[in-house]
């Protein structure tokens, strides 16, 4: 009978380890991770600058009244790989200073600190990428009314800036040294503000008989409520006025009135570029007697 138990307890324990067995599933085969190749590195571009155009806006020419021009000039690669979008404007002055000064005012944000090696990282992908875009720093030589300058600028992006015109004739000329692209303009520019007065002045509240006349440098006449052909204009009020007087010189006369007046002394003042840096100005006085006629008072010279 001890002997039968034994059997059966062995059959039992036989039995439940099959049954165990069956229950447990084979653990799958642990496989191996990927292997990440490296990223390749973006190869250097070199443009043709035979391709390259040299955009000016907006077009000038003809007449205007505006000193102030804006400009925006562009130098465009129609082959560029990657054109520039438009950049947003700085809101803080350490925006510019790399990903570290992002950092410096951030301590009650929730953001975490990149670690040292993330920084690294940040650094060299941006020292990298300015590698990348270097052929894109461009110099441009400008003459405006003769004077020359240097603007920088980047290929594929507006460089914006402002011209302050002179009254007549402007000129200006772009180039690009590299590509030997090369933008010329001229307009002419006639503002409101007068550029030539002649006014006469009364002496201690005398009346002096007579008109003025002005005398242009292409032989024209100015006399009372008349206009020239190149634009000067002779008001009642014995006063003379040129926006944009041509070059030369200039001669202020002063008719003697009738017979029955008195001698009376004639003074007058030329303004010439009033309140800007180039004023000057000239003072012409004489004792006119009745019934002289017309007699000069003096001259002065208009330069371009």
């Amino acid at each position: 009978m001890r002997a039968q138990m034994k059997v059966l307890t062995a059959l039992l324990l036989l039995a439940a380890g099959l049954l165990s067995a069956q229950k447990a599933p084979a653990k799958p085969a642990a496989k191996a991770a990927p292997k990440v190749a490296p990223k390749p590195k973006p190869a250097t571009y070199e443009p043709d600058l035979k391709l390259w155009r040299l955009e000016l806006g907006p077009e000038l020419g003809g007449w205007t009244s505006d000193r102030e021009v804006p400009l925006t000039v562009k130098l465009v690669d129609p082959r560029d790989p990657n054109p520039p979008k438009d950049e947003r404007a700085r809101r803080y002055d350490w925006e510019d200073e790399g990903d570290e000064g992002r950092y410096l005012d951030r301590e009650d944000s929730d953001e975490a600190r990149p670690s040292a090696a993330e920084l690294r990282k940040a650094r060299e992908e941006r020292e990298a990428e300015v590698k990348r875009n270097a052929w894109r720093q461009r110099t441009l030589k400008v003459w405006f009314n003769g004077e020359a300058s240097t603007r920088g600028l980047s290929v594929g992006r507006n460089e914006a800036f402002t011209l302050t015109s002179q009254n007549g004739e402007n000129r200006l000329e772009i180039l690009e040294p590299d590509s030997g692209l090369r933008i010329v303009r001229s307009w002419w520019v006639s503002t409101s503000r007068t550029r030539l007065r002649i006014l006469s002045v009364q002496r201690d509240g005398e009346y002096s008989s007579g008109s003025m006349q002005i005398l242009e440098p292409d032989g024209a006449i100015a006399n009372q409520g008349q206009r020239t052909p190149s634009g000067g204009r002779m008001l009642w009020s014995d006063g003379y006025s040129h926006d944009t007087p041509p070059p030369g010189t200039y001669t202020v006369k002063w008719t003697g009135g009738w017979r029955g007046s008195r001698p009376a002394r004639v003074r007058v003042e030329v303004l010439l570029d009033a309140g800007t840096d180039q004023e000057r100005r000239w003072t012409m006085e004489r004792l006119m007697l009745p019934g002289a006629g017309a007699a000069i008072l003096g001259t002065f010279d208009v330069e371009p």
